[in-house]
């Protein structure tokens, strides 16, 4: 399910006869970045057991240092139980595999998998720019990740906000954020006209990656920017509101 005029299907497919492709697009609210998630309404898949991988292929074409990214989101009765995602700056020109690992950070099987492909802007600077465009093809979930191999989390090598997902959202949303050390760290949403309406996390945090959730049943329908800030630096994304 995609939302939005950036996504439609191309024939430019690596195995069968179409792939997704995603390009960001001017519009008359200015830029729009294509956004596409699985399920009905974009809020996931049915899965009954506790995959470790999700796998791809790819053709990516950035303008000014945009990424491709991918979310996996798995979620328990509606809470999220798993996460993984990866951002790729970098020129892909041939379809090339990427892998998504999904660590837990509990001990209970998933009944939902939410899949999110976007293109987001670069680490630092703007936000996305006209003509960043994406091909996409071949999906799988694989593996089985037990309790025991997700003791830990695997501390990543970058400061990183993922889109949230999913995305128009009604009530509830997540987003997953990646920390390179421990420190403080503050989530926040803000409305259009710049007001403080949510704190997700005000808290010292270790290293590795985290999920952090929004249930905005008393807020009005629009568009919302939430921000991270820690030491590693500062970043916000929008999502939107949708009842």
């Amino acid at each position: 399910v995609s939302f939005g005029v950036p996504i439609t299907q191309s024939a430019t497919a690596r195995t069968g006869s179409s792939a997704l492709a995603g390009e960001v697009v001017n519009t008359q609210i200015g830029l729009y970045a294509p956004v596409v998630q699985s399920g009905i309404g974009g809020n996931g898949t049915p899965v009954s057991q506790r995959y470790a991988v999700l796998t791809g292929y790819y053709r990516f074409t950035p303008v000014d240092g945009d990424r491709f990214s991918v979310n996996v989101g798995m979620m328990k009765s509606g809470n999220p139980i798993g996460a993984g995602a990866i951002s790729v700056p970098t020129a892909v020109g041939t379809y090339t595999q990427f892998t998504v690992d999904i660590q837990y950070t509990t001990a209970d099987v998933p009944d939902t998998c939410i899949i999110q492909i976007t293109i987001i802007g670069p680490l630092s600077g703007t936000d996305f720019h006209l003509g960043s465009s994406f091909l996409v093809d071949d999906l799988v979930l694989s593996g089985v990740s037990s309790a025991e191999q997700n003791g830990y989390l695997l501390v990543p090598d970058e400061f990183a906000l993922s889109q949230n997902f999913p995305n128009p959202f009604n009530p509830s949303t997540s987003m997953n954020y990646r920390l390179p050390s421990d420190g403080h760290a503050r989530l926040s949403v803000y409305d259009l006209l710049g007001r403080e309406v949510a704190i997700l996390v005000d808290a010292d945090v270790e290293a590795g990656e985290h999920t952090a959730s929004w249930n905005a049943d008393r807020m009005p329908s629009g568009v919302y920017v939430y921000r991270l800030e820690t030491s590693s630096g500062m970043q916000m994304k929008r999502m939107t509101l949708m009842k």
